[in-house]
């Protein structure tokens, strides 16, 4: 009979309805009844003190706490509902007047708040912040190495730092104590190559003891240190030549130079391409028994001189050398241009010899040549030019004209035009 009764479909919806409402009155009972919850790690804002503190002319340092506790209570629905990020926490700075350690009160609210849920407490209730004025100084970076050491053979330059500088900014009591700053490295090795390595920033007082930065900020906090090393090598000195005879013994020639090699130091891949350190050009003109000279030495950049050899000194070796002045009476005008005549107006030239004192004793006046090259002139004209005279004498011998010398030489045309 029962089972009947229960399996009318009549009889179900009935039944049906009536849990439904049973549970709905549940559901609205348990909904108006109160709930509490607690919301852990919640961050304390502290954007708003830095605002209102701003206008004194202070900055926060260092509170103690950066997170709290927050307990509310209220209708369950509503606290279900409520999450850490939909609670603020700040402290309550109404009462900081200038620099000093304060205890501020933390005041919690509800982003969301419809009056259904309320902050109970706020735990720790206060946070301990410390106000000053920020002071800032610009420190050079200084290197302190220990252990720094070269392989024979190379040379140790001065380091460089990178970055120079350090801006520090913090508390002005605790900035002021800032004396100097450093980075420091402990070098295991000789060294033959260039060495590099990055540090952390030291900051001392002028005692020497090392500062802790906690309530400093610092721009970098980090230095590179670089070490440059170059490699040692002897490089020999080479003499240049101009005005030249042709086919001059050269190596017949002996020069004392203070210095024949000059110990330079450089990149060692650069270094070992560099063949001789070549000093300004000895002029044959005013080459004459007892010729020195002092040449600088240059270098190319990248180098350095080691033992720092600004100069050498070139004297010529004239033992068994001697010099002899000829009165000419013959001097030739050749390469004429083609359609051009030319001659020089004097025949006579008085020349100074200097060379090998035997040879100078067997040349006469037929055994040099003194000639007016027109292939020497950039523009020729018509007319009556100052052109200069080369002297040598032919088929390679020791012996060279000292000083310059120069002829009026004539030129006209070929079909008779002279000049004016």
């Amino acid at each position: 009979m029962l089972r009947r009764f229960l399996t009318h479909d009549t009889t179900l919806k009935v039944v049906s309805l009536l849990i439904a409402f049973a549970a709905w009155l549940l559901v609205v009972e348990n909904m108006d009844r109160e709930s509490y919850a607690t919301f852990r790690d919640v961050a304390i804002d502290l954007s708003n003190v830095e605002d209102s503190i701003s206008t004194l002319g202070l900055n926060s340092i260092s509170p103690d706490v950066e997170q709290a506790t927050v307990s509310v209570s209220g209708v369950m629905y509503a606290v279900g509902n409520l999450s850490k990020d939909d609670i603020s926490i700040v402290p309550d700075v109404s009462k900081v007047t200038g620099a000093g350690v304060y205890e501020l009160p933390l005041i919690a609210t509800i982003h969301t708040d419809s009056g259904e849920v309320t902050v109970n407490s706020v735990s720790p209730s206060r946070i301990t912040v410390r106000f000053d004025t920020l002071h800032t100084k610009v420190l050079a970076i200084e290197s302190n190495l220990n252990g720094l050491r070269s392989e024979v053979g190379y040379l140790i330059q001065d380091e460089v730092v990178n970055p120079s500088q350090v801006t520090i900014t913090g508390p002005e009591a605790e900035v002021s104590r800032i004396d100097r700053c450093q980075v420091r490295s402990t070098v295991d090795e000789k060294l033959s190559e260039t060495y590099s390595k990055k540090s952390a920033i030291v900051l001392l007082d002028k005692n020497g003891n090392e500062i802790q930065p906690d309530n400093l900020s610092l721009d970098v906090t980090e230095a590179t240190v670089t070490i440059p090393v170059l490699k040692i090598k002897d490089i020999p000195v080479e003499l240049q030549f101009m005005n030249v005879p042709d086919h001059f013994p050269l190596e017949d020639l002996e020069f004392t130079l203070s210095s024949e090699y000059i110990p330079l130091a450089g990149p060692e891949a650069s270094i070992e391409k560099y063949a001789s350190i070549l000093l300004d050009h000895i002029d044959f003109k005013q080459l004459g028994l007892g010729s020195t000279y002092a040449f600088e030495v240059s270098l190319p950049t990248g180098f350095y001189n080691v033992e720092n050899i600004q100069s050498v000194q070139v004297s010529l070796n004239d033992e068994g050398m001697s010099s002899r002045k000829i009165n000419l009476e013959s001097i030739s005008v050749v390469n004429a241009p083609l359609g051009y005549k030319a001659e020089a107006l004097a025949q006579q030239l008085s020349v100074e010899l200097v060379g090998d004192a035997a040879v100078l004793e067997t040349i006469a006046a037929g055994d040099i040549i003194a000639e007016v090259d027109m292939k020497q002139s950039s523009e020729i004209e018509v007319g009556q030019v100052l052109m200069p005279v080369k002297v040598y004498v032919p088929n390679g011998s020791r012996v060279w004209a000292k000083g310059s010398y120069e002829v009026v030489v004539s030129i006209g045309m070929e079909n008779g035009e002279e000049a004016e």
